[in-house]
């Protein structure tokens, strides 16, 4: 699968809501999709090893919760030369898939979780 994370969302919306929002297009992929990005002319610099949890629960919407440590492979696929990105840092990513007849709901939600998480 690829995933595309769009800029966050502009504007008085924006200002006005406690949570960042981000379109996210995923497409499907075949396994040759390194070849196909080569033949766009990128260059791979580095393929990165996401190790972590991911917990799923619903409480007013679907939440997705990630606690990942990010390593760089210097070799395709060379999961046991990884090495940590950050040493000692985990990313805690908190989301909610929503929709324009939702997506008040699903704010409101990420929201509330996001209280319990604040010191």
């Amino acid at each position: 699968t690829i995933r595309h994370v769009g800029g966050a969302m502009r504007g008085a919306g924006a200002e006005q809501i406690s949570v960042l929002v981000r379109t996210i297009v995923e497409s499907k992929a075949s396994k040759n999709v390194l070849h196909y990005f080569y033949t766009l002319g990128y260059k791979l610099d580095h393929e990165l090893l996401k190790i972590g949890f991911a917990f799923r629960f619903h409480r007013g919407a679907q939440i997705t919760v990630t606690v990942t440590s990010t390593n760089k492979m210097p070799r395709l696929h060379a999961t046991d030369e990884a090495v940590p990105v950050t040493p000692g840092i985990q990313l805690v990513e908190i989301t909610a898939p929503a929709a324009a007849d939702n997506y008040n709901d699903v704010v409101s939600a990420v929201s509330a979780f996001c209280e319990y998480l604040a010191p």
